[in-house]
């Protein structure tokens, strides 16, 4: 590590991550000081972004890319740097305003597309190809410069790349990135093995994946590769301290959007029904205590962590739709997800531990989240609780009643929760 601590724009830094990261879990601390000192880095080069789906990881990848440009700059311009950020919503930087960034996802993607949008296309590369095109690496390393000048935060950077969902990416393109992550040469599609056509790529490479890379899905040698850092990046289900904090900032989310749809209606169209659509901007509801306590009840591991939340929030504030309703018609993304089932008391440690904090005292943290966990579950999946049940030879009634039960805590004098 270098001397992180003592960069001077570590405060600056840190403050906007808590205001793009917010939250005072002990998970999303984690997650904070990790990002943070990646970026703090002046030659850490290769990021891995683990956790599950919906949980932010495009959000902070922008984030990480956003601190590489201002980690070198004097404090007073780094605050102003940062002061200037763009947002779309809530917390999601505006990448109009960072040319040295590039993003793309590989899921889904057709083999020879990705080969072009990574390594972009020489004119003639095949039938189509009658211009030349950038890859992702060459965008990022010139600040998307179709002409080839350089950006200066791109001459500074080297370039941000973010490749979501790595694991999706096909083994012959695997092979094809392990020079570009290396600092080697590399070539449009059309262009390889001509010396006149190299290039080289020495900026960051951010990766992501909501699936363990060790199983087969990365080869071994560029696995070794894009783990040189690792952020661990918290489902919802870990920050349930944060929920109200987040949801508040969801809500605001939501409502901006609205805001803004509106807004931009009431410019673009000459016939639209200006009296209607201005009274509803001016009478958004927001959520009340009834529905913000059944979002708090719902298990958003199944349903997509934070990506979930805001969809759900997005029907009920947009479509005026019930909490009820959309709660039951919540999408299942994991289906077979149980929270806890695949992480024991260690593992989830490993997860969410904070430095400085007493063992016994975080244990007991985990093991209160973890019931808490369990009982949102049952409350909120009937054919569990009648299982769960029958194995404990009770009625479903004696069941809920014991849930209730659980969802009690006493405070003993030494502060611990029961």
């Amino acid at each position: 590590m270098e001397h992180t601590l003592r960069l001077p724009n570590r405060p600056a830094m840190a403050e906007m991550l808590q205001r793009l990261l917010p939250g005072k879990s002990g998970a999303i601390r984690r997650t904070r000081e990790q990002v943070l000192d990646f970026t703090s880095s002046l030659t850490a080069r290769s990021l891995l972004l683990r956790g599950p789906i919906g949980a932010g990881k495009s959000t902070i990848a922008r984030v990480v890319g956003l601190l590489k440009r201002v980690a070198p700059l004097k404090s007073t311009a780094a605050q102003r740097f940062l002061e200037d950020t763009r947002f779309e919503g809530h917390n999601r930087i505006d990448l109009r305003y960072m040319p040295w960034y590039v993003e793309l996802t590989l899921t889904g993607l057709i083999e020879s597309l990705a080969d072009a949008q990574l390594f972009g296309v020489r004119k003639g590369a095949f039938t189509g190809a009658t211009t030349q095109r950038a890859g992702v690496f060459e965008q990022a390393s010139t600040g998307r410069s179709e002409k080839g000048k350089e950006h200066d935060a791109a001459k500074l950077t080297g370039g941000v790349v973010f490749l979501d969902e790595i694991g999706d990416l096909a083994a012959e393109l695997q092979a094809k990135l392990l020079p570009v992550l290396s600092g080697g040469a590399f070539y449009r599609v059309g262009g390889e093995g001509d010396p006149e056509h190299e290039l080289q790529f020495h900026g960051t490479v951010i990766t992501a994946s909501w699936r363990p890379l060790h199983t087969g899905l990365v080869r071994p040698d560029l696995l070794s590769r894009v783990t040189g850092y690792i952020v661990d990046v918290p489902g919802l289900g870990d920050r349930m301290d944060d929920f109200d904090y987040l949801l508040d900032g969801v809500e605001d989310s939501v409502i901006g959007a609205i805001k803004d749809a509106i807004d931009h209606a009431d410019r673009v169209e000459s016939e639209l029904d200006r009296e209607f659509w201005r009274a509803r901007k001016e009478n958004i509801v927001r959520l009340d205590k009834l529905a913000r306590r059944a979002l708090a009840q719902v298990d958003w591991s199944r349903h997509g962590n934070l990506r979930g939340l805001t969809a759900a929030v997005e029907q009920m504030i947009a479509n005026g739709r019930g909490y009820e309703d959309v709660i039951e018609e919540l999408p299942l993304v994991l289906a077979d997800h149980v929270p806890g089932a695949r992480n024991g008391l260690l593992e989830r440690l490993l997860q969410v531990a904070v430095p400085g904090e007493g063992l016994v005292g975080q244990v007991k943290a985990v093991e209160v989240q973890l019931r808490d966990q369990l009982r949102t579950q049952l409350i909120a999946n009937v054919d569990l609780r009648r299982q769960l049940a029958l194995q404990m030879s009770i009625s479903e009634q004696q069941l809920s009643t014991q849930l209730r039960g659980l969802a009690r805590r006493r405070i003993k004098g030494d502060g611990e929760q029961r």
